[in-house]
Protein backbone atom coordinates (compact mmCIF):
# COMPACT_ATOMS: atom_id res chain seq x y z
CA UNK A 1 0.00 0.00 0.00
CA UNK A 2 1.36 3.44 -1.31
CA UNK A 3 1.46 6.50 1.38
CA UNK A 4 -0.92 8.32 -0.81
CA UNK A 5 -3.18 5.50 -0.90
CA UNK A 6 -2.98 5.33 2.63
CA UNK A 7 -3.39 9.21 2.81
CA UNK A 8 -6.95 9.10 1.06
CA UNK A 9 -8.04 6.35 3.38
CA UNK A 10 -7.38 8.66 6.44
CA UNK A 11 -8.92 11.07 4.49
CA UNK A 12 -12.07 8.54 3.54
CA UNK A 13 -12.54 7.58 7.66
CA UNK A 14 -12.12 10.96 8.59
CA UNK A 15 -14.62 12.39 6.53
CA UNK A 16 -17.05 9.88 7.46
CA UNK A 17 -16.79 10.20 11.05
CA UNK A 18 -17.53 14.12 10.67
CA UNK A 19 -20.72 12.69 8.56
CA UNK A 20 -22.06 10.39 11.03
CA UNK A 21 -20.66 12.53 14.57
Amino acid sequence: MSLNQLNWLSVGVALTLFIVL
